[in-house]
């Protein structure tokens, strides 16, 4: 069940998700709202997971992408400064905006 629970007066944030990377996403866009970033690599946002990594991995490696593709594979819950991490909305834009540049860059090439 997702929510927001405070257990012997501590705020908890609970989450089921499709994998570990899912699961993490739901509970960031919950502490997203209170401001709140979690220091964890795949909060940040050149990060995000392929299909296989999520299906095979359970979602706990990603991708860290740039715009000539994929540049490493980490840890999705290694710690991170949390000023290196985003919302799950700008990390989405943001990975988005590289697969774009990585498909224009690929089609540029293939000319």
């Amino acid at each position: 069940m997702d929510g927001v629970d405070r257990v012997d007066g501590i705020r908890t944030v609970e989450a089921d998700g499709g994998d570990a990377f899912e699961a993490l996403c739901v509970v960031r866009e919950v502490l997203d709202e209170q401001g709140w970033h979690v220091g964890v690599a795949g909060a940040q946002p050149d990060v995000w997971p392929s299909g296989m990594a999520r299906d095979q991995g359970g979602g706990l490696t990603a991708y860290r992408w740039g715009i000539e593709g994929v540049v490493g594979v980490v840890d999705t819950f290694a710690a991170v400064p949390a000023q290196s991490t985003v919302t799950v909305a700008d990390q989405k834009r943001e990975t988005e905006r590289l697969f774009a540049e990585i498909e224009r860059a690929n089609a540029g090439s293939a000319n």
